[in-house]
């Protein structure tokens, strides 16, 4: 496996579109070889309300976010996190659209790499490749609820480290 530095990032938002939609959470899942060796998220206080059908797929409300920073202010964490690093993410194109600070970096998609490595799975959503990497055999990450940054990162993170694994070898 290549010796490669990786901060697998995932964002929760108020809707799909990044010029009208906003980040309520974000998590950067820290990668080094085959290792995950960090891990960070944060509500984001999105400065507008969260429609009710972006909550009822992430569970985060109005007043989840109310006292939290916006991502103004977490530019710099999220930046020194990824610093020196390949931004990765499971479906890069959404995600990387809503961190266009993050553009300067490189960046892969962990939902196309599954596809070349995992060509057999169902489908290569990230819920559907938790189950069918049985992922969840780790404790860590059977506990953590789907559709929440930190644990979507995380899930995304064990991906990237298998599919490199399955390709590499």
């Amino acid at each position: 496996m290549e010796k490669s530095r990786y901060a697998v990032v995932d964002v929760e938002t108020t809707g799909l579109d990044p010029k009208v939609e906003r980040v309520v959470e974000i998590a950067v899942v820290l990668v080094d070889e085959q290792w995950v060796v960090d891990s960070w998220s944060s509500l984001v206080n999105p400065e507008m309300p969260i429609p009710a059908r972006a909550s009822q797929i992430h569970g985060i409300y109005d007043e989840d976010v109310a006292q939290a920073p916006t991502m103004e202010a977490l530019e710099a964490e999220i930046l020194a996190r990824c610093d020196g690093r390949i931004v990765a993410a499971h479906n890069a194109r959404f995600d990387l659209s809503f961190l266009p600070f993050l553009a300067s970096h490189d960046s892969l998609c962990t939902m196309q790499l599954a596809r070349r490595a995992f060509p057999r799975a169902p489908n290569h959503q990230n819920q559907t490749l938790r189950k069918y990497l049985r992922l969840d055999r780790d404790p860590h990450i059977a506990k953590l609820d789907a559709h929440r940054a930190l644990a979507d990162a995380m899930v995304s993170a064990h991906i990237l480290i298998q599919a490199l694994q399955k390709t590499v070898a």
